[in-house]
């Protein structure tokens, strides 16, 4: 069993240098293997985004196979995903002798896990990787974000492939007894896309990519403040090679699902105690906007306005449009208190975030100290964020 030794954050230092960072490609360039629900992205940091992308899931939405051996955080095939970590280095041409490797964590709780450690095991052991550091995606995330928000503290709302992921973050530490998770994702809703396109009589091919493509592009979310009848309904006719079809209140009824209820509250598989700081809710009356005031109210109520400014959206599941103000609409009801500060941060290529965090995060000399050497594992211990 590893032991592991905590060492405190400089965080003046690395949000001075993430705005510094010489993006040159360097003779050593880290590398980077940035784990996720629907692709993992690999590449070296200092770059915007990565070389390769391997898919994890078949683009035949009438065939639910998960070939990638990650589900969630959980491991299904270690000799799988040994040989696509293989894979990537081969791709990038690296020298695991000499080139460091920065490798996500597809979890948020990084106190106990058997993949970080499955993952030391066989850089170090295996591939004689001579440095190589762990980092938890949504921690990724945050440091994207550092340059607008300019401080470590933040709620992520990772809308990933197969799950929603609401974590807190303060002064860099993951609070993982707030974290509230949802069995949920991006796959629900092209799987509910594409079932509705067949029930139009669409006899095309359903592929996830081109199904993907229509939910981040055409559809979109309705204000809170708007009435039902004012939603615009009009069909939209679409032409892919010799097929057509059409999509009317279909384009807002998908996203719609992240805010009903009963549908929402279903899928919630972990959440804050709903007595933390004495706040009291019915589980069964959840969806996204109360899973994140649930979070923010299970945290000391000295906090809540700071993290109600700082809530950033990340993943596929997060680039609808109208997502934002939505969320903003809804919160402002649901914390009364913190109306006034509610801020949601978001970019147009959320998906990328996890990566675009390891490419700022491993250039700095501030991450030197959290490079696991052979001799570190070997002695059991390693260097984490908390």
């Amino acid at each position: 069993m590893l032991g592991k030794k905590m060492k405190k954050l400089d965080k003046r230092k690395i949000a001075k240098e993430v705005k510094s960072v010489n993006e040159e490609e360097l003779d050593l360039t880290p590398a980077l293997i940035i784990h996720g629900a629907s692709s993992t992205k690999i590449g070296f940091c200092g770059e915007k985004y990565p070389r390769f992308v391997f898919p994890e899931q078949s683009t035949d939405l009438n065939v639910r196979i998960r070939r990638f051996p990650i589900d969630g955080s959980q491991t299904t095939n270690e000799e799988l995903i040994k040989a696509y970590w293989l894979a990537s280095v081969k791709k990038l041409k690296i020298d695991p002798v000499r080139n460091p490797i920065l490798i996500s964590l597809p979890t948020a709780e990084l106190t106990n896990s058997p993949f970080r450690d499955l993952v030391l095991e066989y850089f170090h052991k295996e591939l004689l990787a001579e440095k190589v550091t762990v980092f938890s995606d949504p921690f990724l995330s945050l440091v994207a974000y550092l340059p607008i928000m300019k401080k470590f503290t933040a709620i992520i709302v990772d809308i990933g492939f197969s799950q929603i992921r609401i974590v807190p973050i303060y002064q860099a530490a993951i609070l993982e007894e707030h974290i509230a998770q949802v069995s949920f994702g991006g796959l629900e809703l092209t799987l509910q896309l594409g079932s509705w396109l067949q029930k139009q009589g669409f006899e095309g091919p359903i592929d996830s990519m081109f199904i993907r493509d229509i939910k981040e592009n055409h559809c979109f979310v309705k204000s809170y403040k708007q009435n039902m009848k004012e939603t615009d309904e009009r069909p939209i006719t679409y032409y892919i090679d010799k097929y057509t079809f059409s999509l009317g209140s279909e384009r807002w009824k998908l996203p719609e699902l992240f805010f009903f209820k009963k549908f929402f509250s279903e899928k919630v598989t972990k959440s804050p105690r709903s007595d933390c700081e004495g706040n009291k809710y019915n589980m069964k009356e959840i969806n996204l906007s109360q899973a994140i005031a649930n979070v923010i109210k299970s945290l000391n109520i000295r906090l809540w306005d700071e993290f109600s400014n700082n809530i950033c959206l990340t993943g596929g599941g997060a680039k609808f449009l109208g997502l934002k103000k939505r969320l903003e609409e809804e919160l402002a009801i649901l914390l009364p208190e913190c109306k006034n500060s509610i801020r949601i941060l978001s970019t147009a290529q959320t998906d990328l975030m996890p990566y675009v965090g390891a490419s700022k995060l491993a250039m700095l000399d501030s991450i030197d100290d959290y490079w696991q050497t052979t001799e570190d594992y070997e002695i059991g211990e390693y260097e984490i964020f908390l």
